[in-house]
């Protein structure tokens, strides 16, 4: 298989448009078939031998997310480990962190709700090192890979990772005093839209409970904000 046949697969498999293809082509020839950026120019027709490649090219064209089957991702640029237990950290989410980062006071103690990956608090940590946070999450998987990440990145030691469920009554109570922000990117698709498929089908991947915000998809929101602002 050369670096044309994959991405030609690529784009028969509906993936995305010719940019799209071509960078998730040079992402899978770097990781599975040894073959740098840099020199992929000169390779595109060289025969890569890999069976970790082919088969990374059927994952991806049965659509599995390509940061899934890389085990990796960037966000607000921090490598970051990912895993199907977490969310996939999306570009969009750099808004928040860059948010936090400029607005959060001084020695600020924030909490990240739903944090997944961890991407915002390791990201704001990484660039607010005055900063502390307890990040929580329902799924000990998903803490995991934040506790991961955290050390990746150098701010496990001011990052408390917090197994909890937002929905309860008692979720607050957990959360230590006094708390300068909380900083959060709960799940908020509507569950019938997740029902009905409507979605692009890598999401089928993702956890569920990371992305169903119930009827309305507004359920988190309304149990975060009001018992926010008493914090």
């Amino acid at each position: 298989m050369t670096y044309n046949d994959l991405k030609a697969a690529l784009a028969a498999a509906g993936i995305g448009d010719d940019a799209e293809c071509r960078r998730e082509a040079e992402l899978l020839c770097a990781k599975f078939g040894g073959i740098s950026p840099s020199s992929l120019p000169f390779r595109r027709d060289e025969d890569i031998r890999s069976r970790e490649l082919a088969d990374a090219l059927t994952r991806r064209i049965n659509r599995e997310p390509l940061q899934y089957i890389l085990g990796e991702w960037e966000f607000y640029g921090l490598d970051f480990y990912v895993t199907p237990d977490c969310l996939i950290p999306r570009p969009d989410t750099e808004i928040t962190v860059s948010a936090a980062i400029k607005f959060l006071p001084e020695g600020a103690r924030f909490a990240d709700l739903g944090t997944g990956s961890g991407a915002i608090a390791v990201s704001v940590l990484k660039n607010r090192c005055d900063t502390h946070a307890v990040a929580a999450d329902i799924s000990p998987a998903a803490l995991a890979v934040a506790e991961s990440n955290a050390v990746r990145n150098g701010v496990a030691d001011r990052c408390r990772f917090l197994c909890a469920d937002m929905l309860s009554e008692c979720f607050f109570d957990a959360l230590p005093r006094p708390i300068d922000a909380i900083i959060s990117n709960p799940p908020y698709i509507p569950t019938r839209e997740l029902a009905a498929g409507i979605i692009q089908p890598e999401l089928d991947f993702e956890p569920r409970g990371a992305l169903d915000g119930g009827t309305d998809g507004l359920d988190f929101y309304r149990a975060v904000i009001p018992r926010a602002a008493e914090r």
